[in-house]
């Protein structure tokens, strides 16, 4: 049996359909590996709390994909 969802998907270009964000290359400027959150900061300088729980172990530098305050998974560093 085929299973079908009333909830459409996400796409990348629109963002999530729940609740409009979008996800977010943020770099980790402070961590607090205990609490499982870390300060980290978009390429304009802006600073956010995120939960990096999910992808621990994260370190200082780490690139993360944020959604929802959220770290979703850690971003392969450019060449």
């Amino acid at each position: 049996m085929r299973r079908t969802t009333l909830v459409p998907r996400c796409a990348p270009v629109d963002g999530c359909v729940t609740c409009s964000d979008e996800g977010l290359p943020l770099r980790v400027r402070e961590l607090n590996a205990t609490a499982g959150l870390a300060l980290c900061q978009d390429e304009d300088g802006y600073d956010a709390e995120v939960d990096v729980s999910l992808v621990a172990p994260v370190a200082i530098g780490d690139v993360v994909l944020v959604h929802a305050g959220v770290a979703l998974t850690r971003l392969e560093a450019e060449p």
